[in-house]
């Protein structure tokens, strides 16, 4: 029988081979017809070598069998997690083993499934049985080392469609590729690809040795990017900032450059003494260009396992500077070559390895005593706080029964130095000192983080070659947050499965909530919405008293800046000038009022660079006073982004935005809110206008605006002061069945 090619228009069983069908009757008119059903017989793999070209033409060619062998074939894409179904047409059959698909008709069907794969069939009928075939080439998976090692998906040539622009709402456009590719038992697979991705795969280096000699910087990089049409033309060494314009790149001369067996060896040398050094991030990348269409594509420089250790551990070269400063090697969480230029501090010494050392053998010696203990560790910003949502969790804990009903060793970590250690006075029995050899023993018997920040804020954040931070990433990890999430975008580090990750976020309304799930990816049973720990003591102090709060947040470009460069930027110089003007002090004077200024701990080495002639303005060095008390103490909130914006209006004060700098902050940052609308204050760009709206708020008795008002019951969902029982309701449900579990599991 003449072998037949169709295309249906869908499924009417997906057990069976019965579709639906359009043909037209004798009169011309479209009916809708249905064919019969087969039984499925099985599906197995079919020897198959497949290959695209740009126009979105993919060629297949079958090895074993041949067209003629069935009575009806047709072509499908089948999802490989959601089993949609793609019946694609056949455009051309150049013989009874080579046909032509058409895949441009699943544009608009994946547009809004980008990250979908699926696998390329052939739907058989053949003396009445039904078969289902799977394309593959399991010969030709097994010549490639690094599909057989899962590093990554064997990517044909010529396989790509024309690019496709698809524009998510909020973000920016990504360009996506239809691509036909291999998973690791050779079976063809076809899906939409974003283009970054596809670079990622095939454009690869390799770092093979680094040197640090004197001044000069070595690297042997291997990479098999020529099998794919590029070659590495340039290799760079650039400073890591969100501001484009900030990222000064310099180029390594490239030496030694060999092709062998698809694999090029090439050397590249830096005189580190013609860079014009900033703290804190460099970048290595290597500039791939292929010369045929001229496309250039930067990639990063991968490390293997064993030479991150070696990096980490062994490794001592460094170049260092007159200053005090040096610069390293390190691997970023994902495992590419990169360097710190920082200042030498007291965590770098090699007798503080040895302190590390005594830890580690330590808990090993006694790791099941100390593991048995069920120790759960609090901290906040750097362990150097006791005043945000860890303090105030903590202390609900202490008072209320907490460690014997979550069946925990509850302890609080901070430094011995810090101002707000007599604050845990009380709870000495419960204070860890932080880096001490217990905090290190405790750190790695930890069952459970309960934080206002990351996991790495439990150690020293930036030390050479720890031995026991890399523990860290496996510690779960109760995210009590700073602030509301909204004005900064922040899931590219706090999200699901990034670094900041977390496995309980704590949010504050359902508003908050849909965020966290939108963007960061995380699922609804790990999220609690119950309200910040702090704001169960917040209440309105201002009674009596005639203060306002300045306290703007950080910015990431001025993040490790010199003193000099700092007081060159416009933030500095649009808070001195605020702070200075006269208008200003007039305002104070006229209202008996006074400011109280508080800058974010990122920039409090430069609060000493900050100067007032006023005697109604105050300057508060970070850590020297409670930012709630100062919350719960003002009439009126100054701030730029900071999240302190919601404690002041959850206790019902005015909020006024001296925003400045919002274009450069936008790129840098973003926002989850439309800050040009959605604010719920009013929202100033130079001082002048700042003054103004502030005489506004003192003028109408720091009350807030009836529009503005009206937002607070979508930011927040309790105000009954309980959030901490909440939060422990939620872990005692969480962390108790997962105990529970494994009670079970050591019984079995």
């Amino acid at each position: 029988m003449e072998t037949k090619i169709n295309l249906e228009d869908c499924y009417l069983n997906k057990e069976t081979m019965q579709y639906c069908c359009w043909n037209q009757n004798e009169d011309g008119q479209i009916v809708y017809e249905e064919t019969p059903a087969f039984n499925l017989n099985g599906t197995d793999d079919i020897l198959a070598d497949v290959c695209g070209d740009r126009s979105g033409k993919v060629k297949v060619t079958l090895k074993e069998k041949k067209l003629s062998d069935f009575e009806q074939v047709r072509v499908l894409l089948a999802g490989v997690k959601n089993q949609e179904i793609y019946i694609l047409p056949v455009t051309d059959v150049q013989s009874d083993c080579e046909f032509t698909i058409d895949t441009s008709i699943l544009l608009p069907a994946m547009e809004y499934g980008r990250n979908k794969s699926v696998r390329i069939l052939l739907e058989t009928i053949a003396d009445g049985q039904y078969f289902r075939y799977r394309l593959a080439d399991k010969g030709r998976a097994k010549q490639d080392k690094d599909l057989q090692k899962g590093k990554k998906a064997w990517i044909c040539e010529q396989a790509c469609s024309e690019k496709l622009l698809l524009t998510q709402e909020g973000a920016k456009d990504i360009a996506y590729t239809l691509c036909v590719y291999m998973d690791q038992k050779g079976r063809w697979l076809f899906g939409l690809c974003a283009n970054w991705r596809i670079h990622k795969m095939t454009q690869m280096c390799h770092l093979r040795y680094l040197t640090i000699n004197k001044n000069l910087l070595k690297l042997r990089l291997v990479t098999d990017a020529d099998k794919y049409g590029y070659f590495p033309d340039k290799v760079l060494f650039r400073f890591r900032s969100k501001l484009e314009a900030e990222r000064e790149a310099y180029s390594f001369t490239i030496r030694k450059n060999r092709l062998r067996n698809n694999l090029r060896r090439f050397e590249a040398e830096l005189d580190l003494d013609q860079v014009e050094w900033k703290s804190l991030y460099w970048d290595v990348l290597v500039v791939f260009l292929n010369p045929k269409t001229g496309d250039r594509y930067e990639a990063s420089v991968s490390m293997t396992r064993n030479y991150r250790l070696f990096t980490a551990f062994l490794y001592s070269g460094k170049y260092k500077k007159e200053n005090g400063f040096f610069l390293y090697p390190y691997n970023t969480s994902s495992k590419n070559l990169a360097f710190q230029y920082r200042e030498e501090g007291e965590y770098d010494r090699w007798d503080f390895r040895m302190k590390e050392m005594v830890a580690f053998f330590l808990y090993r010696l006694l790791k099941p005593y100390w593991d048995s203990q069920q120790i759960q560790l609090v901290y906040e910003k750097f362990c150097m706080m006791a005043q945000d949502n860890g303090y105030y969790f903590f202390k609900y804990c202490m008072e209320n029964g907490e460690e014997k009903r979550q069946k925990n060793h509850i302890y609080y970590v901070i430094d011995k130095n810090a101002p707000d250690r007599e604050k845990l006075r009380p709870y000495k029995n419960r204070v860890v000192d932080f880096m001490s050899i217990r905090h290190m023993i405790y750190m790695q018997a930890a069952k459970l983080l309960v934080s206002t920040d990351t996991r790495n804020h439990l150690y020293a954040m930036r030390q050479r070659g720890s031995i026991l931070k890399r523990y860290l990433r496996r510690k779960d990890l109760v995210f009590l947050q700073h602030g509301v999430t909204a004005l900064k975008k922040v899931d590219f580090f706090y999200g699901k499965g990034k670094a900041g990750s977390c496995n309980l976020f704590v949010v504050t309304s359902d508003f908050e909530k849909g965020i966290i799930e939108k963007y960061f990816g995380y699922a609804e049973d790990e999220i609690v919405n119950s309200g910040f720990a702090r704001w169960d003591v917040l209440e309105d102090k201002s009674e009596g008293l005639r203060e306002i709060l300045i306290m703007p947040t950080w910015r990431s470009w001025l993040e490790n800046a010199t003193a000099e460069e700092f007081k060159k930027s416009d933030y500095f110089r649009n808070y001195m000038e605020l702070l200075n003007s006269r208008r200003f002090h007039d305002f104070l004077e006229r209202n008996d009022l006074c400011a109280n200024f508080y800058l974010h701990s990122k920039f409090r080495e430069f609060m000493q660079d900050f100067s007032v002639e006023s005697k109604r303005i105050r300057l508060i060095a970070f850590g020297e006073e409670p930012a709630n008390e100062l919350m719960m103490r003002c009439k009126m909130l100054v701030t730029d982004y900071s999240s302190v914006c919601w404690d002041v209006f959850y206790l019902d004060k005015p909020v006024v935005f001296f925003q400045f700098d919002r274009e450069k902050y936008e790129e840098a940052h973003g926002s989850y809110l439309d800050m040009s609308k959605e604010l719920f204050g009013e929202c100033a760009d130079n001082v002048d206008g700042l003054l103004t709206y502030m005489e506004e708020c003192a003028a109408g008795h720091f009350v807030i605006k009836p529009q503005y008002d009206a937002m607070r019951t979508n930011f927040y969902k309790y105000f009954d002061d309980q959030n901490s029982r909440r939060i422990c309701d939620a872990i005692v449900e969480k962390w108790g069945k997962k105990k529970e579990e494994e009670k079970a599991d050591e019984q079995e």
